[in-house]
């Protein structure tokens, strides 16, 4: 059986590390989850919605009891430490990067259109 504050204080520092590493809000855990998406691997989802459902029978006394504390220990420290080995630093800074190839990708583009118009135009 799994101590409910333990358990509480435990969803607590899961939102916490959330907010800070994938930057998703939001005012319960189901909601970060559903906003972190695809930015979660399958596994970690998958851990996550197993939180999830313990959250839901948490709040019920008798079905608490139920509660296998080994598995939702494991969902857990699974999501922790993938949250841990991610840096928003790092994520911000590739962001950035992927949009300025990207101009400069267009941009190249554009000028190697202009030319060929220009080469044919003046060309012939």
């Amino acid at each position: 059986m799994i101590d409910t504050t333990e358990f509480h204080w435990k969803i607590a520092k899961l939102r916490a590390a959330l907010a800070t590493k994938l930057r998703v809000k939001g005012p319960h855990l189901e909601r970060q989850i559903r906003r972190a998406g695809r930015r979660l691997p399958r596994r970690q989802r998958r851990a996550a919605a197993m939180i999830l459902g313990a959250q839901d029978w948490m709040g019920h006394a008798r079905l608490a009891r139920l509660v296998d504390h080994r598995t939702v220990n494991a969902a857990f420290a699974d999501l922790h430490r993938h949250l841990d080995r991610l840096d928003p630093a790092e994520a911000r800074r590739t962001a950035v990067l992927r949009l300025v190839a990207g101009i400069v990708l267009n941009l190249i583009m554009f000028g190697g259109l202009l030319y060929l118009v220009h080469s044919f135009v003046l060309g012939s």
